[in-house]
């Protein structure tokens, strides 16, 4: 069929084109080509119609790297989803179709579209798209402090436990570092984790009161709190050269910091910042440094987070599968090649170790763990065996081979009942 250019003012209506882009103009674009598809449930226009609509959301979500599903929003997105079309059809500049067919109950279309591009960190609605599509993780702020006067660094998972209502009242509020890049987080709309709601309702182990964490030792404090992202870092603040005869002092401070996933340890972030202030008071400069200094570095922690959510929604992502009771070699390749054949937006698998029949792939998917998870649990393996989802997080899966009538045995050996 030839190519049909269709200008989306006259076939769509779309004021919100103006609406959202006055005064802007389309200073930055990108032609990107996406397949929507719809089911024909009786009058094929309009299966066709929603086919288009659903190519529209994807350009722009491959555009600007949402590519929000419908079916990975959770009720409190409902509001989300019902408005991504308006958002889409804000962003297109024309689309062409480049390719139809309509088959017996489906209708695909393919469509080539110019999609203006925003700037992504500053577009608060796309950026709750992004976040929608990654699961909204929750994000739990581990930094540890020393100001002027502190003869050691303040941390909150020091005093955790027995301590808590000690630091709760003190050093919760010498936190500055920490305020501050809470408060940026929330700005752009992160789900922050607040220490004081879960406050003695586990202990930490004495290994992990340190200040010099490790990232194994975050994230295992991070399971425990229930946060799938961990910033963690360390901030200081000392004072700079002084005027002679002046009352009033310069502070300096510095910040690193890194954000880490809970699941596999996957360091999305990382970055320093200086802060520098003067006051006539050392610890309030102190004070003001720090803040400075969090602040700068939030908007680097924020900009490479988004940019890495945004490359694994539009590009792909590398979800870690741990598969067990595997008998030998052969049943590990059969399954490697169900995932690359069968299962629906996996385009690599790679053998990371297998041994004692628990084999560890990486699977290179335009899907999310839960998709792939949802796929899994929807086929047949056949060949006489089962693949039983047995455990699952945001990147990682876990998944038990069976012969069919046998009990799946999960890993760590437990039988699942």
């Amino acid at each position: 069929m030839n190519s049909v250019r269709v200008s989306l003012a006259s076939t769509m209506g779309l004021l919100l084109v103006g609406l959202l882009w006055v005064g802007q103009g389309w200073a930055q674009t990108q032609t990107v080509t996406a397949e929507g598809m719809a089911g024909i449930k009786g009058d094929q226009s309009i299966a066709r119609d929603n086919a288009i609509q659903d190519a529209l959301r994807k350009a722009v979500e491959q555009a600007v790297g949402t590519m929000v599903a419908s079916e990975t929003l959770v009720e409190n997105f409902q509001v989300v989803r019902d408005n991504i079309l308006n958002k889409s059809q804000g962003y297109v500049k024309e689309y062409k179709i480049v390719k139809e067919s309509p088959q017996k109950d489906l209708y695909m279309v393919t469509i080539s579209a110019t999609v203006g591009i925003g700037d992504l960190k500053n577009d608060l609605g796309a950026l709750g798209l992004l976040m929608a599509r990654v699961g909204k993780p929750r994000t739990l702020f581990m930094i540890a402090e020393q100001n002027i006067g502190q003869e050691f660094l303040l941390y909150w998972w020091g005093w955790w436990g027995k301590g808590g209502a000690a630091f709760a009242g003190q050093t919760v509020d010498m936190a500055v570092s920490e305020t501050a890049l809470k408060e940026e987080f929330l700005a752009k709309g992160f789900n922050v984790i607040d220490i004081s709601a879960v406050t003695g309702k586990f202990e930490i182990s004495n290994a992990y009161r340190i200040a010099d964490l490790t990232d194994t030792g975050a994230r295992e404090i991070g399971r425990k709190m229930g946060a799938e992202l961990i910033v963690k870092g360390k901030a200081l603040a000392k004072e700079g050269p002084r005027t002679a005869g002046s009352s009033v002092g310069s502070y300096l401070a510095d910040i690193t910091v890194s954000a880490v996933r809970v699941d596999n340890g996957q360091v999305l972030a990382s970055a320093r910042g200086q802060g520098v202030a003067r006051h006539v008071a050392q610890h309030t400069g102190g004070n003001e440094a720090i803040e400075r200094a969090a602040r700068s570095v939030a908007e680097k922690l924020i900009d490479q987070i988004t940019a890495k959510w945004t490359a694994e929604t539009s590009g792909g992502q590398l979800v870690q599968l741990t598969i067990s009771g595997l008998a030998s070699m052969k049943d590990l390749v059969k399954v490697r090649e169900f995932l690359k054949s069968q299962v629906r937006g996996v385009q690599n698998v790679i053998q990371r170790s297998f041994e004692g029949g628990v084999a560890v792939l990486e699977v290179d998917a335009k899907a999310t763990a839960q998709e792939i998870g949802d796929e899994l649990a929807k086929k047949d393996f056949g060949g006489g065996l089962d693949l039983d989802v047995t455990g699952a997080t945001g990147n990682t899966l876990e998944v038990a081979v069976a012969r069919k009538g046998a009990p799946v045995s999960p890993p760590g050996g437990a039988t699942k009942r």
